[in-house]
């Protein structure tokens, strides 16, 4: 079993932490936009659409901070599907 250092034990925590708030809420906001721009309804009705969809990519996110092999790859996946529907929504 290998022993990781201490820096990178000392950044786990706040990392898994970051992943968790900042992925979470970047994947909202991508699902959102790209709702907003793919769906044929007015924006009020998306909105409601997605402010009751919102919990899930949260609580996606939450989950696999802490269930990820790595700090790091907990934080750059969702923060990588974020930035894949922006680019989804910047192709259409």
């Amino acid at each position: 079993m290998t022993r990781k250092s201490d820096k990178t034990v000392r950044f786990d925590l706040p990392l898994r932490l970051g992943a968790a708030a900042l992925g979470g809420y970047a994947l909202c906001w991508s699902l959102f936009v790209l709702l907003c721009a793919w769906l044929p309804f007015s924006k009020a009705t998306v909105w409601y659409f997605t402010g009751q969809l919102a919990p899930l990519p949260l609580l996606g996110v939450l989950l696999w901070a802490f269930a990820a092999h790595g700090a790091w790859r907990a934080l750059l996946w969702p923060l990588a599907l974020a930035a894949g529907l922006y680019l989804l929504v910047l192709i259409r």
